[in-house]
């Protein structure tokens, strides 16, 4: 099982919501079918699906990745490819986009110890149910737990992933705090979640996604990086 991760490099840090935005702006009336495949939408209405998205908008240094898990995502991620990098071309005459393509195999070993991950910028919270249990240190700490367990079981099971039997986590904190909205102008914030670091039974491989709004880039890290030293590596 792999992850397909193609990085646009356009001279510029485009943030994945941003870049998400950018590319359904760019690409609405190329190919409406597809922009709703990419943004995780159910056609013909913007309503996201409720599965987990087998594409997702990721960062990169100077510019921004798209990710396809599995097979499924996979083959979208290609097939969008040369339709995004005309659309940026045309929108930025002056710089020439590069494109880069890379795969990361998926994995997941159980081991008789712990080891600690990183999320950069987790969304934990949904729904008002959500806050309401992150205001109490237990209720909070097995609400963490539970959500990074699941969001582990859902891209496994997406991508045809056996997980190891017996699976533990383990929430052992987090750097600060972030706010994370849908969109700019929404009155409605969600609670997230700078550098929560989760302690797993198991060693992970590839890029892995843990809590909600995940099609906008939130709660990506790469466990083959973290493990050999680069914390917060995504795209390199």
């Amino acid at each position: 099982m792999f992850v397909t991760q193609v990085i646009f490099n356009m001279g510029e840090r485009a943030y994945p919501d941003r870049a998400r935005a950018m590319v359904a702006e760019l690409m609405d009336g190329v190919q409406p079918g597809l922009v709703a495949t990419l943004m995780n939408y159910i056609p013909g209405t913007s309503t996201s699906r409720t599965e987990f998205p087998t594409v997702q908008f990721g960062g990169a240094s100077d510019g921004f990745c798209l990710l396809g898990f599995g097979d499924g995502g996979g083959a979208i991620v290609r097939d969008a490819v040369p339709l995004i990098h005309a659309a940026l071309a045309r929108r930025m005459p002056d710089r020439i986009i590069q494109v880069e393509h890379k795969e990361h195999s998926l994995s997941a070993e159980a081991r008789p110890y712990v080891l600690s991950y990183t999320v950069p910028r987790m969304v934990v919270q949904k729904k008002q149910r959500h806050a309401e249990r992150l205001l109490h240190e237990a209720e909070g700490k097995a609400h963490l737990e539970g959500l990074f367990l699941r969001s582990l079981q859902r891209q496994a099971a997406a991508v045809g992933l056996p997980l190891p039997e017996n699976l533990e986590v383990e929430f052992k904190g987090a750097v600060g705090n972030f706010a994370a909205k849908h969109n700019p102008n929404s009155k409605v914030a969600y609670r997230g979640l700078r550098g929560a670091v989760f302690d797993v039974n198991a060693r992970l491989g590839g890029i892995w996604t843990a809590g909600f709004m995940l099609s906008k880039g939130y709660g990506q890290f790469n466990a083959t990086h973290q493990l050999s030293g680069a914390v917060n590596a995504l795209s390199e």
